[in-house]
């Protein structure tokens, strides 16, 4: 037993003396950029007849190793599953026969249920109190935007502005700078807002941790006060029509259509940014 202890302590000095061999001081990791759960990293690391590095992601959850691809010091990665994972630079020279590994630890977050509720006033239907769970961490900040409905929202009919999708939503809002309500400029996770008008509006409450770079939101629909005031329809004329050409048809869940079926509605996308809301009726 002596002797098996004397050769491990004399196997770990072997390597610890390969190691100290080479100068890993100056070698850099670092993650660069993040959008949502896509998350880019760098390392100014670069391959010679001696120095050669790989780029690796440890899965905790799945105890699973997978070797990422190597955009000259570049890599990337998008994280579709919550969990703990760790992103590896795996650094070797062969000329000296030592090798070390850099590491940065991700941890993605993603909620199941956002937690958010309202309250609209009991004396004042403009009145609203927004709400988003208490998560109890320091890590965690709370966001609210609240957007006016477009031309286009108030164009739906109320069966077609409760069916909406939030994809439909996405893509089909104008986004014009004029149409925010209001937007968070620091973290309050309960909001008291009274509108000015009535009508139409969707607000997006985000949970945002700030330890992890990890956001989440959601569409949430208003109806403000809205049997006080009508819904108006723009309507768009032949002539308007005359110099653009049609992007695409979409139907009301925000999906792309070959082909237009009778009795349904449908979305017609224009090249100048316009919508159309068209039935066939045979």
């Amino acid at each position: 037993m002596k002797k098996m202890i004397m050769a491990l302590l004399f196997l770990v000095s072997l390597t610890t003396a390969a190691n100290a061999s080479c100068d890993f001081s100056g070698i850099t990791f670092k993650k660069i950029q993040q959008q949502g759960n896509e998350m880019y990293f760098q390392t100014n690391m670069h391959s010679d007849e001696c120095w050669y590095y790989t780029f690796t992601v440890y899965d905790y959850q799945l105890e699973k190793i997978d070797t990422l691809a190597d955009w000259g010091g570049y890599t990337g990665v998008s994280f579709n599953a919550k969990g703990r994972y760790e992103m590896r630079l795996n650094v070797f020279n062969e000329c000296e026969e030592c090798d070390t590994v850099f590491t940065i630890d991700v941890d993605i977050t993603i909620f199941k249920t956002l937690g958010y509720s309202y309250d609209v006033g009991a004396k004042n239907c403009k009145y609203y109190t927004f709400e988003l769970k208490d998560r109890k961490d320091e890590c965690y900040e709370y966001y609210y935007n609240i957007y006016k409905g477009d031309d286009w929202i108030n164009g739906l009919s109320d069966k077609e502005w409760e069916e909406v999708s939030d994809s439909m939503l996405y893509f089909t809002y104008s986004w014009a700078e004029e149409l925010i309500e209001y937007y968070s400029i620091k973290s309050e996770r309960v909001k008291t807002y009274e509108f000015t008008d009535s009508g139409r509006y969707f607000i997006t409450p985000m949970v945002y941790n700030k330890c992890t770079g990890i956001d989440t939101w959601a569409f949430k629909k208003l109806n403000v006060c809205l049997e006080f005031k009508s819904v108006s329809i723009k309507k768009i004329t032949r002539e308007d029509l005359k110099n653009v050409t049609i992007v695409g048809y979409y139907d009301m869940l925000g999906r792309r259509v070959d082909y237009i079926e009778p009795e349904k509605i449908y979305i017609i996308f224009y090249s100048d940014g316009r919508r159309q809301k068209i039935m066939r009726t045979q």
